[in-house]
């Protein structure tokens, strides 16, 4: 019988330890003071495959003492020749009557998919930098900020 067991627990943690296919997969804490304005959110990447198609995710960790339905920001796309590019992102945090979308109950945390089926034109080394696009200069109860960007599947 212990047998049995040790082999189903192995089974189960071989299967749990595929590898990861994401080319990107970080997080950045927030200050608990709040978010500035003046304070990017930055995150590096080398692409070598120019012909895959990956799909990018935005994740966000917040408390449910957040004051919004929403969080705006602003992505800079900094490509390997220097060239850049501008997103504006709306990522909803809740619906109409306040009910809080992700998982967890008093901190939520959620992925949200920003763009499906992208490929990168260069080879090269990229920067993703983040700002909050709120109309005001601080914004508090937003915990960490991350991004994902893995392989699409077809």
């Amino acid at each position: 019988m212990r047998k049995l067991i040790f082999l189903l627990i192995c089974m189960y943690l071989t299967s749990c330890l595929s590898p990861d296919s994401a080319i990107l997969n970080d997080s950045v804490a927030i200050s608990e003071r709040g978010w500035s304005i003046d304070n990017p959110v930055r995150f590096e990447m080398d692409v070598k495959d120019t012909a895959q198609l990956y799909d990018i995710y935005i994740t966000l960790r917040h408390n449910t003492d957040y004051e919004w339905m929403n969080l705006f920001l602003f992505l800079k796309t900094y490509y390997p020749d220097q060239e850049y590019s501008r997103d504006t992102l709306e990522c909803f945090l809740s619906d109409e009557t306040g009910r809080w979308f992700g998982k967890g109950s008093s901190i939520k945390d959620c992925m949200m998919l920003f763009k499906k089926d992208v490929k990168f034109p260069q080879e090269g080394h990229y920067t993703f930098e983040f700002t909050q696009g709120m109309r005001t200069e601080s914004v508090k109860n937003i915990m960490d900020l991350g991004m994902r960007i893995v392989p699409s599947r077809e």
